[in-house]
């Protein structure tokens, strides 16, 4: 082999490895994942331990795939999500005895492990809707549960 196509051979096997590790890292890690949330709510007292305006973080678990990188919640509707490789924005409705929410954020999701920030439209007594900041960070835990 001439030195010549020994360069061709590496840089052809270099750009095969680039492209098969761009397209892993496009991949959502399908399984079960843990989320929490803290949303900060403007103009509220902050209990001990917690930063002002914060709301004691939310846990909980669900099963996500690449075709459904959004876990539903009881309460709310999935309005859109569009997916990039790896990159998901969302969009949702929510209904509570508070009103309803508009929540919206966009996450990368790499092997097993994320944060997003988040914004939330929230109603407020006697007032007008606010948009509220918060964060949300995701781990893998496990393959899901056999159905």
């Amino acid at each position: 082999m001439t030195r010549a196509a020994g360069g061709n051979l590496l840089a052809l096997s270099l750009a095969t490895a680039v492209s098969v590790a761009a397209q892993a890292a496009d991949e959502i890690k399908s399984g079960k994942w843990e989320f929490t949330t803290q949303m900060q709510l403007p103009g509220q007292s902050a209990p001990a331990g917690q930063a002002p305006g914060g709301n004691a973080p939310m846990t909980r678990t669900a099963c996500i795939d690449a075709a459904n990188p959004i876990p539903a919640e009881a309460q709310c509707k999935v309005d859109q999500v569009d997916r990039r490789g790896s990159l998901v924005t969302w969009a949702m409705t929510c209904n509570s005895p508070r009103g309803r929410s508009t929540p919206q954020g966009r996450r990368a999701m790499p092997a097993i492990r994320w944060k997003e920030t988040v914004t939330a439209r929230v109603p407020r007594p006697n007032s007008q809707p606010v948009d509220t900041p918060g964060h949300i960070a995701g781990r893998y835990l496990a393959p899901c549960d056999a159905k």
